[in-house]
């Protein structure tokens, strides 16, 4: 019977593992010095390997003749039934009536090896009902049980069980890990895969192994087993980069027209539109990047005026609105105003050198028109300085900060932020004053502000611009 490439090609050892070190060292480490605690809670994205770090830690409590930390994969253990290891699907069995029947089975010994392992996948699906029955058997287990609980959203489970669990944080794949990975599977899997394939896969893979593979399998069918740059394109629906940057060149030249053009042939094409926001923001990313790292400040901030527009334009679509339309309106910012053209007033001509000599009177000067009183502006609050003595924030403190913002641009401000702890206040340096003028727009600055309470308390907030970023 076939099986999927993730399904064949799992990892069977903590030694196949890639990308994730720190929770391999971590298990591996209490397998040979036999510290294994009561429960581990893997927690981390989707395709980041959280079943299958589950699935070795089983057979490698249990082995019996462990080779320094790792499964030996040729005892009885390892090659048996797995009658020492119960694996629980959360999502179909979240009531009340399965927790307890599993703490009626965690009394006895297992039928093999040492230890009663239970795996309980997307644990954060069990109702609050059976989180309270589970919360006993996890602050006193029985000398025989480990749990492994695995969830892509560890912050909906309960304090009391975070409390009682060794928390492991998978991290998201690098595209290079990916890359790398796919092409050491595809001769095994007898799959003639190119470079350039490879890299497009991992792109879209958006930090899931298994995703890549599913994305590979699914390419590797539609091209015989030959998979090119565009199998990829034509499976994805995707298009090149550089149809792609074709489009981003006559948006930011204000071709309408042309922008327009190119926006019926790709959808006659059958090009998917609202993946094309995604792959047209991460090319409009790298070009910005370039600009500041050029030092082209007015290019970047033409960029960064774009790169707003395409993520107002992703979150539309998001939210249901028409992908066509959306593209039309982005397309066709660059039209002439029909209105404006109508009320221009009439230029007019000069007086010829002919009609002066003749003595050509010209006309009285209108009466200016009455102006109402102006009110007059107020004055710009002062632009806050950097606290000399604030503390950037720590890299684990970024990361979970970056991780509660939700609205686009504050996450493409915030690549080219710097946070620090000001001890009263919280502090938010931006290089450049584009940057600081999107963070204080309402929607921006609400998000970044909401963030930074959710990771670390409430605090007046301050934006600032860094000593490089200059005015």
């Amino acid at each position: 019977m076939y099986r999927a490439l993730y399904r064949s090609f799992r990892p069977a050892r903590f030694s196949d593992v890639v990308g994730q070190e720190l929770a391999v060292r971590v298990l591996r480490n209490a397998v040979r010095r036999d510290r294994i605690a009561h429960a581990y809670l893997l927690a981390g994205p989707r395709g980041t390997g959280k079943t299958s770090l589950a699935k070795i830690m089983a057979r490698a409590v249990n082995c019996l003749q462990p080779q320094d930390g790792e499964p030996c994969g040729a005892c009885a253990v390892c090659l048996g039934s797995g009658l020492h290891t119960v694996e629980i699907d959360a999502a179909s069995n979240r009531g009340i009536d399965e927790i307890r029947d599993l703490r009626e089975r965690a009394r006895y010994a297992p039928p093999e090896g040492r230890y009663r392992v239970y795996i309980v996948d997307e644990v954060h699906m069990l109702t609050q009902e059976a989180f309270n029955a589970l919360l006993k058997l996890l602050e006193e287990p029985p000398p025989q049980l480990i749990f492994l609980l695995a969830t892509t959203e560890p912050h909906r489970l309960p304090a009391t069980v975070l409390s009682r669990c060794q928390r492991l944080s998978l991290l998201p794949h690098t595209e290079e890990n990916i890359e790398q990975q796919i092409l050491a599977i595809a001769p095994a899997a007898e799959i003639s895969l190119d470079r350039d394939a490879a890299k497009l896969i991992a792109r879209k893979a958006d930090g899931s192994l298994r995703d890549a593979l599913a994305l590979l399998e699914l390419c590797a069918g539609h091209g015989e087993g030959r998979v090119d740059l565009d199998t990829v394109l034509l499976a994805t629906g995707s298009l090149d980069e550089a149809e792609i940057a074709r489009f981003l060149d006559l948006a930011e030249k204000r071709d309408a027209r042309a922008a327009l053009d190119w926006l019926a042939v790709q959808e006659s094409r059958g090009a998917d539109l609202r993946q094309l926001a995604g792959d047209a923001i991460g090319i409009l990313r790298r070009r910005m990047h370039e600009a500041f790292a050029g030092h082209r400040e007015e290019e970047a901030a033409g960029r960064l005026r774009m790169l707003e527009r395409l993520a107002a334009l992703d979150a539309d679509m998001r939210r249901g609105m028409e992908s066509r339309l959306g593209w039309e309106i982005l397309a066709a910012e660059g039209l002439p105003d029909p209105l404006g053209a109508q009320a221009a007033p009439e230029v007019p001509a000069a007086t010829t050198p002919k009609e002066a000599t003749q003595g050509v009177r010209p006309a009285p000067p209108a009466a200016p028109a009455r102006q109402e009183p102006r009110m007059p502006r107020p004055a710009s609050p002062p632009r806050a300085k950097p606290n000399p003595s604030a503390k950037p924030v720590s890299s684990e403190f970024r990361a979970n900060f970056v991780g509660h913002v939700k609205e686009p641009r504050a996450k493409a401000m915030l690549e080219h932020a710097q946070v620090f702890d000001a001890g009263d206040s919280w502090e938010v340096r931006f290089r450049a004053p584009p940057f600081l003028a999107v963070a204080e727009t309402p929607d921006v600055e609400r998000d970044i502000r909401s963030a930074l309470e959710r990771t670390g308390g409430p605090r007046p907030i301050r934006f600032t611009l860094s000593q490089q970023g200059g005015d």
